[in-house]
């Protein structure tokens, strides 16, 4: 979100822009999270509408659901995960996250739940790589449309991967990222 808006208001200011595993509105992804928690097991989408009605976002048998069954299909595929991903998680500021998006994934009620640039993307002027995977709790066809909107974007997808496909399809994640901040450096220099 913070690189989209920087590149929107300081493109001079940018050799190039990665838009990994983000899409361009807040409504969007809530659309798109709310396909995924019906893709979700019975059991569970019967324990988070349990929690979600009583507004009880902290109960350890919510997060555990949340972990075991949203997590692991849409933010790392890995088991375990990499320890940058457990330490960020266990040390992650929930006042901060709560005022910013809101309680979980479902109800973005924080001061950036009407976030949205599809509109201004055509604006974006510098070269853009635009990085979605498969299993993401982002819409790949949301991140797609995004680069066809921003005019000379590329797209590119990690088949294997989900939020954090830089950890769980990374392999593909780094065959894109690398040699495009090679030639933009390259650019930049010329």
């Amino acid at each position: 979100m913070l690189a989209l808006e920087y590149a929107l208001k300081y493109p001079r200011h940018l050799a190039g822009l990665v838009i990994s595993n983000m899409t361009a509105s807040v409504a969007s992804y809530v659309e798109y999270a709310a396909t995924l928690l019906r893709a979700l097991p019975a059991p569970a989408r019967r324990i988070i509408a349990r929690y979600r009605t009583s507004g009880d976002f902290a109960a350890p048998q919510y997060r555990r659901v949340l972990m075991a069954e949203l997590y692991q299909r849409h933010i790392c595929r890995l088991r375990p995960w990499p320890e940058p991903l457990r330490r960020s998680f266990r040390t992650m500021n929930r006042q901060i996250y709560t005022t910013m998006q809101g309680p979980d994934e479902f109800d973005i009620t924080g001061n950036f739940r009407h976030w949205d640039v599809w509109a201004r993307l055509p604006q974006i002027s510098v070269p853009t790589l635009v990085i979605a995977a498969l299993h993401d709790e982002m819409s790949p066809a949301q991140l797609r449309r995004m680069s066809a909107l921003i005019p000379g974007a590329r797209f590119a997808l990690c088949p294997n991967g989900s939020h954090m496909a830089l950890y769980d399809d990374q392999r593909r994640y780094f065959e894109f990222l690398v040699p495009f901040i090679r030639e933009c450096g390259r650019a930049r220099r010329a």
